[in-house]
This record gives structure tokens, C-alpha cells and sequence, in this order.
């Protein structure tokens, strides 16, 4: 009898579980989107005189960012296109050129940056594949297959956009903002920043004999110039061998964490304020970033995946800084965001979808997730490392798309005309968006159908014929009031001059003859019939066909630096003055 009720709990225990092992639900996850924002790398100094350009080293460490990235969402190494890593319909080899969405601001080592990465992301194609053949592109009439120099180079298309191009508040919001710029000015009047000043005062000063005399005036010797004071030394310990032989690493070390607490202070002070109370104004550049995040990922999903499958934007570091600090990622917990990001480091975002089963069907945004990653430099000890958002913990990490479009919301940027307000920006785009119904919409990058306002083309065409009137106005009011009048200034023998001579051909003027080889002219007498021989200041031969030789020949002694050679005439200056083609030669240093 026990055996027999034994047997029956059994059953239905087991009826039980199978029953609870069918019911429930294996969510599969596939990467829709991403969005990913990445520091330039190694470039020389803005403290120098030369303009910074990106070094062989920071296109290097581009290209291996870009690299990982191509591992993780467009060809995975180990040929498994089927992870869930990999982003949804993306072209794996071949460059598809609305698949991609790639802005850059215009200096040069970030835009070169850019293109670095892109050679990572999509190397050549017969290095990557064994492809040598792009249909509808690579065929001739002739029956011959091409593919592009450099083993199937593939050219991305780079949007590099100016101080001047409203899209640049995207990815470097702290330019060109006075409210801004009023703000950081005020740290320097603080406690803080005078106390840090007064105990870092010995530490720069030891650095300066050996290490920063001749590029920083003892002046700027200080915390003041924290940052740019470790660029250099940065910069000077990687590349130069005296330097990294005689710096000690501890005081690199010391360089790097003051320089680090003035770009916090300048970037991440959530508590300054501009114009107007809990703006944020310090963390201005985080928060456009923020607004072309979620333009990004709602183009995406209003598209289906049709554009934008991956957005790639190239700056600098204060925009990571300050989105860290806007999203609450700088905490205890998160030690690597005390630090500015290193050169190549990358802040990543993952739009991805949770459901039942692989379908085409373009999910609902209640199934669609965010998910933040953070690529600290590009060494080979550093890998992708996932942080949770909006203070959240390590297990929601997984953030669903509606809060993380509530969250964000709470500091974005809505549209330009806000960011000019905050800023008080004079830039030559905000006139267009500071009307009241002029509101950008973020996810278009088009203005209303209704708006009202003009165009900044047609606002600076009415600001320029303004401009002119104005002045011609108060020209007449001068020639009116003050008797200002203008006229010719008639000078002897202007008025009947054609070229040197006039128009009437003298006896004794020279003709100039062209010699069968077109290689110069020369000068003809044409009374008596004699031929006049050249002389040094006329051109013979073609200096543009660099014949040195000929040219010396001609020129004579004239191209010698030791000959002194006697102030010549200014025709300007006497109209009695003789004029004669034996006259000495034309200094080429000189005008005419």
C-alpha cells in the first residue's frame, strides 16, 4: 500500500515538473542597433606651435577599436554569424553605406581617428574575404573584374561637421557656449580650486627645469593648466626616450590624477548652473550626446532597421565625462570613471530585442531593450565591460526602452533652439531655432511643416543686404552734411596711357618675338633691323620644367645672395620717369 502511494506521488511529481519545464518561455536575445561614441586617439600636443595631428600610434590604436567592434556586432572571429552579438541584417563584409551613420568634428586627428576605426571595421575586402567580385559594380563592358587599389579598399562616407554646422552641438555641445565658458571661469574663484593650487604649486614647479621650461611660461606652471601640462608630458613620455628614462612614473602618475580632477571640475559638476537653475550647464556636451543617442535608436526602430543599424560618432572626451556624470555611472562602484577615458576608449550602446523565437517581424518596443558598454583604451588587457545606467543595479542592467527613454529625458537637450538659450550662443544656426515655433525635432533633424521663421541662408542673405544699406546710407548722409564727394584723380599722361607707352607706338619701343620652342619671350628691336641680345632679368627656358641649368644661364649673376643691387624706381611714384626694357631685373622676393 505504501508502495503503491509512493508510486502515484512520484507520477504526479514528475507529471508536475515536465509540465513546468514545457511552460516556460526561452527568451532569445538579437542586437538591433548600436550606438557608439569613441575618443580620438594619440595625437601630438595643442600646446605646441604645429597644428595636433593624430600620430602612426593613435591610427593604430583606432584600427584596433575598430576591430573589436567589427568582432562583436558585424563578423564575429570565430565565423559564427548567428550570435546574438551580431546586429540584425548588418552587412558583414561589403560596406553598406546606409547601414551606417558616422559624424565627426572637422580637427584633423579626430576625423583621421574616424577613419582609422572605419579601416578596422571594414577592412579590405580580399583581406578580410576572398571577395574580388562586387555585383553591379566590379564588372566592365569589356568582360574585365576590378576591384578597388589597395586590395579592395572600401571608402566610408565620414560627415565631418564645423563649429558652424548645428549638427556639432551633437557631438560637441560645450563649443561655442558662452554660458559654458562663464561657468568653468567661475571654479577658478573657488575654495576648492585655490586650495588644490596652492598644494600642487612645488609639484609643478620641480617639473618645469627639466620637463615643461620653454614650452609653458612659469606662469601658466600650475594646476591651472592642469590637463594640458599631462598631455604634453604624457605625450613626451610615449615618444621621447629622454623624457621616459628621466620622468619618474610617480609623478606622471600625479600629473595624470590632477589633470583628471580639473577635467571633472570642468565637465561633471552637476551642481553649477547657468542661466537658469539645475541646467546642468558643466555637463552641457553630455547632455546633446544624450539627445543624438535617442535620434539614433528612433530612427532605427521607425525604419525597422532600414537606417542607422549603426551610429558612430568621433570626439572628445568631455562629452563621455559629462554623460557619465548625467546617468550616474561616475559612483564608488564604477572606479573607471574617475578617470578621463583613454585614447581610443569607447562608450557603447546596444539596442536589443528579447523573444520567443527568431522572427523577421520587427519587434514591439515592450520587447526592446539598452544595455551600456564601456571600452576603456584599446590594449590588450582592455575588453568591453557592461555598467548599469541611471543608478541602477549590476542585474538591471538590461534597461527596457521606454525607461530608458524616460530616464533620459529627464537632461537631454530637446532640440538646438533649447541648447542656444542654455547657452546663450551666438552661433549662426541659432537665429533659425530660437523662434518660438521653431523647435527642432530631433528624430527628423528637419523643422516643423508649419514653421514660420526664415532659414539661416535666407537670414544671413537679409542680414547682408541690411548691412549694406545701412552703409550706403550713411555714405550719402556724409557726402550731404560733411561734403564728401568722390572723383577721379586725373594725373599726367595717365589718361592717354595703354600699358607703359600709350597708345600711340614709338620708333623706338621693342616688340616681343616668341622663340620656335614657346619657352620665353624675347625682346626685338624693330628700327635698324639689329636684334637685341638678352639680357639677365629676361626669362629664357621654364622654371616650372625645373631646368636649373638653363635657368642660371639666364638669369646670370642675378641669383647671386653676395650682389647688392640699388633701390629701384617706384613708376608710381614719377611719371617723367624713363622708362626702358635695359632697367635692372625683377627681385623675385619683390612685387612689382
Amino acid at each position: 500500500m505504501d508502495r503503491s502511494l509512493s508510486a502515484q506521488v512520484s507520477i504526479v511529481l514528475l507529471f508536475f515538473l515536465f509540465n513546468l519545464g514545457t511552460s516556460q518561455t526561452v527568451l532569445k536575445e538579437q542586437v538591433l542597433s548600436t550606438f557608439i561614441y569613441t575618443r580620438y586617439g594619440d595625437r601630438t600636443p595643442v600646446v605646441l606651435s604645429s597644428t595636433p595631428t593624430l600620430t602612426p600610434l593613435g591610427a593604430q590604436q583606432l584600427f584596433e577599436a575598430g576591430t573589436k567592434i567589427r568582432d562583436r556586432y558585424v563578423a564575429p572571429s570565430d565565423g559564427n554569424y548567428t550570435s546574438t552579438s551580431t546586429i540584425y541584417g548588418i552587412s558583414a563584409n561589403q560596406l553598406a553605406y546606409d547601414q551606417i551613420k558616422t559624424l565627426s568634428i572637422s580637427d584633423q586627428y579626430v576625423s583621421a581617428s574616424a577613419l582609422a576605426f572605419l579601416q578596422g571595421l571594414y577592412p579590405p575586402l580580399e583581406m578580410s574575404t576572398n571577395w574580388t567580385y562586387i555585383e553591379g559594380q566590379s564588372t566592365l563592358a569589356n568582360g574585365t573584374n576590378l576591384v578597388t587599389p589597395l586590395n579592395g579598399y572600401q571608402y566610408p562616407e565620414i560627415t565631418t561637421i564645423s563649429s558652424n554646422d548645428f549638427n556639432s552641438i551633437w557631438v560637441n555641445g560645450m563649443d561655442n557656449c558662452p554660458s559654458y565658458t562663464a561657468s568653468t571661469q567661475e571654479y577658478y574663484r573657488t575654495i576648492d580650486y585655490q586650495s588644490i593650487l596652492n598644494n600642487t604649486m612645488d609639484f609643478y614647479t620641480s617639473l618645469e627645469p627639466d620637463f615643461l621650461d620653454g614650452v609653458f611660461s612659469s606662469a601658466a606652471v600650475g594646476y591651472y593648466d592642469a590637463y594640458y601640462i599631462y598631455d604634453y608630458l604624457n605625450y613626451a613620455y610615449i615618444h621621447n626616450n629622454t623624457v621616459a628614462e628621466s620622468l619618474r612614473p610617480e609623478d606622471l602618475t600625479e600629473a595624470k590624477i590632477l589633470a583628471a580632477d580639473w577635467v571633472f571640475a570642468m565637465n561633471a559638476d552637476l551642481t553649477a548652473s547657468g542661466s537658469t537653475a539645475g541646467d546642468h550647464i558643466r555637463a552641457i556636451a553630455g547632455r546633446t550626446l544624450a539627445t543624438r543617442l535617442l535620434t539614433a535608436f528612433d530612427t532605427a526602430i521607425n525604419t525597422q532597421g532600414g537606417s542607422e543599424k549603426m551610429t558612430l560618432l568621433f570626439g572628445s572626451f568631455e562629452p563621455m565625462i559629462s554623460f557619465a556624470a548625467l546617468t550616474k555611472l561616475v559612483s564608488q562602484q564604477n572606479a573607471a570613471f574617475y578617470d578621463v577615458p583613454a585614447p581610443g576608449s569607447s562608450f557603447i550602446f546596444e539596442m536589443f530585442s528579447m523573444q520567443a523565437e527568431e522572427t523577421a517581424t520587427w519587434p514591439n518596443t515592450s520587447d526592446i531593450y539598452v544595455r551600456f558598454l564601456y571600452q576603456n583604451g584599446t590594449d590588450s588587457d582592455s575588453s568591453l565591460v557592461e555598467y548599469p545606467l541611471f543608478g541602477l543595479s549590476p542585474s538591471a542592467a538590461a534597461v527596457p526602452f521606454p525607461n530608458f527613454v524616460s530616464s533620459l529625458e529627464e537632461f537631454l537637450m530637446f532640440d538646438v533652439g533649447d541648447w542656444c538659450t542654455t547657452c546663450g550662443s551666438f552661433s549662426v544656426f541659432c537665429p533659425a531655432f530660437t523662434d518660438t515655433d521653431a523647435n527642432y525635432n530631433p528624430t527628423t533633424g528637419l523643422l516643423p511643416s508649419g514653421h514660420k521663421g526664415l532659414s539661416p541662408v535666407v537670414a544671413g542673405v537679409i542680414g547682408a543686404v541690411v548691412t549694406l544699406g545701412v552703409a550706403l546710407l550713411l555714405f550719402a548722409a556724409l557726402m550731404l552734411l560733411a561734403g564728401v564727394r568722390v572723383h577721379r584723380v586725373r594725373t599726367r599722361h595717365r589718361s592717354e596711357l595703354a600699358g607703359f607707352k600709350g597708345g600711340a607706338k614709338l620708333a623706338s619701343d621693342q616688340d616681343l618675338a616668341m622663340p620656335k620652342g614657346g619657352a620665353g619671350a624675347v625682346v626685338v628691336a624693330t628700327a635698324e633691323g639689329e636684334p637685341v641680345q638678352t639680357r639677365a632679368h629676361e626669362r629664357v627656358g621654364s622654371w616650372e620644367l625645373r631646368d636649373q641649368a638653363k635657368a642660371k644661364e639666364a638669369q646670370g649673376g642675378t641669383l647671386n645672395a653676395g650682389v647688392t643691387r640699388p633701390p629701384r624706381p617706384s613708376y608710381e611714384d614719377d611719371d617723367d620717369l624713363p622708362i626702358t626694357p635695359y632697367t635692372p631685373a625683377v627681385d623675385p622676393r619683390n612685387h612689382v
